[in-house]
């Protein structure tokens, strides 16, 4: 092809550029957008400047090899980036599911009730055990209090799962519904 006006004038498609500097069209716009390659306004089917648009281009791809440039992310490793943490999610799911690992609010609410329990407990005993206690001596207040305070302790000690799990097996049918 020769070329009589100006070179720097030239424009093709963005179709044809994404081919010759072997991109797709999608990172064109993407290029375009960030002033990259540069559109050509006079041209209604979006042409862009090709000589002006493999300089910048050209330039880019110095800068990102120097590392300079960090803004222009890197696709491949991006994408297994991004495939990472949808496997780490699904391994996620897959413990709850196990019921090896549980929801870190539903397992707050569960330890929030147990320990007011355990507090109600607690400050009961003393209305509960002054009328036994009174009048004996130290040995079997001793006794009669450790008995008790053991007997409220041993309740905590009773782990349940399924206590864990009602919570989130809610949780999942309401992420479910929506």
């Amino acid at each position: 092809m020769k070329v009589a006006e100006d070179p720097k004038k030239i424009t093709v498609s963005q179709a044809n550029f994404a081919r010759a500097v072997g991109l797709t069209s999608g990172r064109v716009s993407q290029l375009i957008q960030e002033g990259v390659v540069i559109r050509d306004d006079k041209d209604a089917r979006g042409g862009v400047f090709l000589v002006q648009s493999i300089r910048n281009y050209d330039a880019l791809k110095n800068r990102s090899r120097k590392g300079e440039d960090d803004d222009d992310p890197d696709y491949i490793s991006e994408k297994a980036k991004h495939e990472r943490v949808k496997r780490e999610l699904s391994e996620l799911r897959l413990a709850q599911s196990e019921a090896s690992v549980y929801d870190a609010r539903t397992v707050e609410m569960v330890m929030i009730e147990m320990l007011s329990n355990l507090r109600a407990q607690l400050l009961g005993l003393p209305s509960k055990l002054a009328p036994l206690i009174e009048g004996q001596g130290k040995d079997d207040i001793y006794q009669t209090l450790t008995v008790e305070i053991e007997e409220k302790l041993s309740e905590l000690s009773e782990y349940e799962p399924n206590l864990f799990m009602q919570d989130e097996a809610a949780e999942v049918t309401d992420e479910n519904s929506t």
